[in-house]
């Protein structure tokens, strides 16, 4: 974790033991605050004051003032505190999650004040962190990208089944056509089939019924003959009868 170490140090070795350090060690920011903005009535360019009031403005959560006044500080011609409120608001934009702006400051005050360790230790930390997240966002980047890749091929695969499966209806249409086609022909032939073979029996009912006219009409014919026959047969049996009689 980044800790902010500069405020009360750096207090300590301008005022020693003044009032504001005092009531600011204290946890007392109103009577610091009081103090700072007391002094600055009557030296407005004092940069140790305008850092002292920056500093207690953030305890204050009153950013604002901690921001404008320590903005002020960056500009002294003492490099030992314009680093101090550099690294001071490079610890603020830290906590408003402005991470690359916090590193920038961070640099800065190393550049005014190389000695300055808390500087470096937060610089190399947050350095750090800002690389995981690059190295997790570009993780998940291509994360992002292998799904949408894969997205885009399972969609290309549902499009070609989907035409398949389309082609294959088609082809289903085109053979259940062929099949209804096929079948009607098929009782097409068939009933015609049907139809000559029940022409084929009439025409032999036809055939037998008048080849029976014609034997019956020879039969008749026969007997007609055989009675005549008879009667003949019986006319000279009388005949011959009478003829012996006398």
């Amino acid at each position: 974790m980044i800790y902010i170490l500069s405020f009360i140090f750096f207090l300590g070795s301008v005022y020693g033991q003044d009032k504001g350090k005092k009531a600011y060690e204290e946890g007392k920011y109103d009577d610091a605050r009081a103090y700072y903005e007391h002094v600055l009535k009557n030296r407005k360019q004092d940069g140790a004051a305008q850092f002292g009031l920056g500093a207690t403005a953030y305890q204050q959560k009153d950013m604002e003032t901690a921001a404008r006044s320590l903005n002020n500080v960056m500009n002294s011609d003492d490099k030992s505190l314009a680093s101090k409120a550099m690294y001071n608001l490079g610890n603020m934009f830290r906590d408003q999650e402005k991470m690359e702006e916090s590193l920038a400051l961070y640099r800065k005050s190393i550049e005014l004040d190389p000695t300055d360790q808390d500087a470096k230790v937060n610089y190399e930390l947050l350095k750090q962190v800002l690389q995981e997240q690059e190295q997790q966002q570009n993780k998940e980047s291509e994360q992002n990208e292998d799904k949408e890749q894969e997205k885009q091929e399972q969609d290309s695969e549902s499009k070609d089944k989907q035409n398949q499966d389309q082609d294959n209806q088609g082809k289903d249409e085109d053979q259940q056509k062929k099949d209804n086609q096929n079948s009607e022909s098929d009782q097409e032939k068939e009933n015609k089939e049907q139809e000559q073979s029940q022409a084929k029996q009439e025409e032999s009912q036809e055939q037998k019924s008048d080849k029976q006219m014609q034997a019956e009409a020879i039969l008749n014919a026969l007997k007609d003959k055989e009675q005549i026959n008879q009667k003949r047969q019986i006319a000279k049996a009388k005949s011959r009868k009478l003829e012996k009689d006398w």
